[in-house]
């Protein structure tokens, strides 16, 4: 009896912290999805600070996508998505710390080069992970 009552326990416990990493993953991509808009805005009008201030927020989304298995939101056939997903923050965190770099450069063109390669990092994953 002890035993199951420990089993039930440890059962719930896990579940919990699963379900809580879908909502986090969620929330976290809504972030990155302001984050993108914010860039967005602020390459319009050329504020190089509001594009900054838009990379910080960006790169806060994107441990979890790091973090987070996969395999405990997606069906089976998609297992293969979690590396492919690791891969895509990885190339997402690397243009948008070359897109800073290319602000502090005052080079806004290059910048702008940059939000298009994240834009597309973006758009592959929920390509590829959304079609299942």
């Amino acid at each position: 009896m002890k035993i199951l009552k420990i089993a039930t326990i440890s059962l719930l416990v896990a579940s919990s912290l699963l379900a809580n990493q879908v909502p986090q993953i969620s929330q976290d991509m809504r972030t990155m999805l302001n984050a993108m808009e914010s860039i967005q805005r602020a390459g319009f009008y050329n504020d190089t600070e509001g594009m900054k201030s838009g990379v910080v927020k960006l790169k806060s989304g994107l441990q979890s996508l790091i973090t987070t298995d996969a395999k405990s939101y997606l069906p089976d056939d998609q297992a293969y998505a979690n590396k492919f997903a690791q891969k895509r923050a990885k190339m997402i965190e690397m243009y948008a710390n070359d897109l800073v770099e290319s602000l502090k450069n005052n080079k806004l063109d290059d910048a702008l080069v940059d939000y298009t390669q994240i834009l597309k990092e973006c758009t592959s994953c929920h390509t590829r992970i959304r079609n299942w």
